[in-house]
């Protein structure tokens, strides 16, 4: 079984006062602090409450890795979760036990609301059993292997070009079974070469 979710509007819903308080904790240095203050509430929602992070800078990717460390120690640590996954806001949880794994993943949904401030996205909040294979960051996993679902195929196909044809291979060599992996030389062959 695995527990699959993201957190629901995470780069809008974060609290600016927590971020702050977390980065206190390492950052001593008052300047510094202010300067990252500054980028933190240069950011303000409709409401004007100190909730939200700006996007686009190269900040929010190091923030929200700062702020959901929480979640990861609170995984990790309290609840003594190895087969857990984050990237992003996306995460993943894997478990045998359905019973268990529902009693976690309610632990994590009120620590992610209480400590945080923050809500599970209700529409990726699944657990799937593993006979459906676990789709996460674009890999379809299996008990057996894993796979790119269709939709990383699809575009690793149709934005073939020169310059990234490289990446490409390498994913559909790490991803994808030896008969897909000819397939995709063809067509490497077929699109860049002798066109």
């Amino acid at each position: 079984m695995g527990w699959k979710c993201d957190v629901k509007k995470f780069f809008d819903s974060v609290d600016q006062e927590i971020l702050l308080k977390i980065l206190s904790f390492r950052i001593k240095d008052s300047t510094t602090l202010n300067l990252l203050k500054e980028i933190i509430f240069s950011f303000t929602t409709l409401q004007g409450r100190k909730i939200g992070m700006p996007i686009g800078n190269l900040t929010s990717q190091i923030f929200a890795n700062i702020y959901l460390n929480k979640l990861d120690r609170f995984i990790k640590h309290n609840l003594k979760q190895k087969a857990y996954v984050r990237y992003g806001d996306d995460f993943i949880l894997v478990k045998n036990d359905f019973e268990k794994l529902s009693i976690l993943r309610t632990k994590i949904t009120e620590f992610l609301k209480d400590y945080l401030k923050l809500t599970v996205n209700p529409k990726s909040d699944k657990i799937l059993k593993p006979n459906h294979g676990l789709k996460f960051l674009g890999i379809k996993f299996w008990q057996s292997g894993r796979t790119l679902n269709r939709r990383s195929l699809l575009r690793a196909t149709q934005r073939l070009n020169t310059s990234n044809v490289s990446s490409y291979s390498g994913l559909i060599k790490k991803h994808c079974n030896k008969k897909y992996q000819k397939l995709f030389n063809w067509m490497v062959l077929e699109n860049l070469i002798f066109k």
